[in-house]
């Protein structure tokens, strides 16, 4: 039998073990992830991804309450988890300020079932957010 449910947050032994991909914020100090379990990601290249992107998924939380009306997707910091299908490897690429602390990533690594050790961190110009646009720093990579 398919399972058919792709978007829910079923909790069980099978699915809780599996990693996921997904997007994250930061927003006001608590976590806020849309993921979607390994097995069923889109792939993207030699990656395996969350199919939503920043804007339209924070639009649809908006809409649902779960993140502030008057926020838009990059004044929080955020991030992106996808798995590389070459190297096997899972990366989690965020801001700066995100990876700097440790409570948040471990509950990332937690929250997404993923391998602490075989999880790449990275920073990204991308996902920066605007408090660290505004300090007016660029970080030599």
């Amino acid at each position: 039998m398919k399972n058919t449910h792709h978007g829910d947050r079923l909790k069980t032994s099978e699915s809780a073990a599996e990693p996921q991909v997904g997007i994250l914020w930061l927003v006001d100090g608590k976590l806020v992830i849309d993921r979607t379990a390994l097995s069923m990601s889109e792939d993207c290249g030699a990656f395996k991804v969350h199919p939503g992107d920043h804007c339209s998924v924070w639009e649809k939380l908006q809409r649902c309450g779960a993140v502030p009306a008057d926020v838009e997707y990059e004044e929080c910091p955020r991030g992106r988890v996808m798995y590389d299908t070459k190297a096997r490897r899972f990366s989690l690429l965020a801001d700066r300020s995100l990876l700097k602390n440790k409570g948040v990533i471990r509950n990332i690594i937690s929250k997404m079932n993923l391998p602490g050790k075989n999880t790449d961190m990275g920073a990204d110009s991308h996902y920066r957010c605007f408090s660290c646009l505004q300090g007016g720093r660029e970080d030599p990579d």
